[in-house]
């Protein structure tokens, strides 16, 4: 089959290679990949940005057809249209994955980064990650679930949303995007997403388009507009997906006293300022999200099948594999809110 592997640690070092079709074992199922979309990470694995298990297929983000299953395998059969989620190889038996954290467990070996992913003919996964895709979801709108369970790990599951809550999204890419639109699913009020220029010709159109306010953070008065929307009392909810320092500083600051912040952008950095004495003096609450668990891909399933989350307007490029390095600067370059990768021969 064909895969898009990631050969050896340094820059670059990715090939497109014949490897051998993967035999699942009796708790798997062997999934023939229909579409895979492309994620900030998979580029950062490019650079050598992002720590990686090489060699390794890379791709974390699919919808597909069960093509095997093994044999304890329950609850699936052949021609299922599933996705999976991001857990792989986590224990199921340490203090996190008995609190339902598998996301968190420190044996975690996550697809397309440390075990073989997606970007690939077919992927071998444990059946206890799949989930079934509704019957009015397209494999092209499933294959963004892995980003849309992040969205609801960090907003629903981590944060939690009132009803008539402002929220303030700083991040116009894929993960904001979604963001914003599970904090309106859950009953919030006014959804703001906050971006740069770079953001202006692709990202902020689809924003709009998706009925959200946004806003310029490089053309000033951010702090004075956020306070006009919410009559001087701040953002309920701030919802950091940029990984920009600048914006955990501002997003900090502008939420309200008791406002809760969900914080899922990673800096690469080992440091970033916040203000802490002002965040203590205002008694918010801050949510470090990482990853996303079962119940996250169902809530979001069951809001792509409800059509209370769109992810169809993010895909904006369709790839087959052999032009991975054109749908990689598509997104280096903010073309693309999301490519896609159509397998060939599905």
């Amino acid at each position: 089959m064909k895969a898009l592997v990631k050969t050896a640690s340094g820059k670059g070092n990715i090939e497109l290679q014949e490897r051998p079709c993967p035999t699942p074992g009796k708790d798997d199922v062997l999934i023939k990949v229909n579409r895979a979309g492309v994620c900030g990470t998979d580029v950062h694995i490019e650079h050598d940005r992002f720590a990686n298990s090489p060699p390794v297929t890379l791709g974390h983000e699919f919808s597909g057809t069960i093509e095997q299953i093994g044999v304890n395998v329950t609850g699936f059969s052949k021609g299922d249209r599933v996705v999976s989620s991001n857990n792989p190889f986590a224990c199921g038996q340490c203090d996190l994955c008995r609190a339902g954290n598998p996301n968190l467990c420190l044996d975690k070996r996550a697809m397309g980064i440390h075990s073989d992913g997606c970007f690939a003919d077919y992927v071998k996964l444990e059946s206890t990650l799949i989930h079934k895709i509704p019957d009015n979801v397209t494999f092209e709108q499933a294959a963004l679930t892995e980003p849309l369970a992040v969205a609801v790990q960090a907003v629903a599951h981590n944060c939690g949303i009132e009803d008539g809550d402002t929220v303030v999204v700083f991040g116009a890419g894929a993960i904001g995007l979604l963001a914003a639109q599970v904090a309106r699913a859950e009953g919030a009020g006014q959804v703001i997403v906050v971006g740069t220029s770079r953001d202006e010709k692709v990202r902020f159109p689809c924003a709009r388009g998706l009925g959200l306010y946004t806003i310029n953070v490089e053309k000033g008065g951010l702090v004075d507009e956020i306070l006009k929307l919410t009559k001087n009392r701040g953002a309920d909810v701030v919802v950091e997906a940029s990984g920009n320092a600048a914006a955990i500083q501002q997003g900090s600051r502008l939420l309200k006293r008791t406002g809760r912040m969900a914080i899922s952008g990673i800096t690469g950095k080992p440091d970033v300022a916040v203000d802490w004495d002002h965040l203590v003096s205002k008694g918010v609450m801050l949510h470090f999200c990482y990853g996303s668990v079962n119940a996250d891909w169902e809530k979001g399933l069951q809001y792509l099948s409800e059509g209370k989350v769109l992810t169809q307007p993010l895909i904006t490029h369709q790839f087959n594999l052999e032009q991975w390095h054109e749908a990689f600067r598509s997104l280096e370059s903010l073309d693309a809110i999301r490519p896609v990768f159509e397998i060939e021969g599905t």
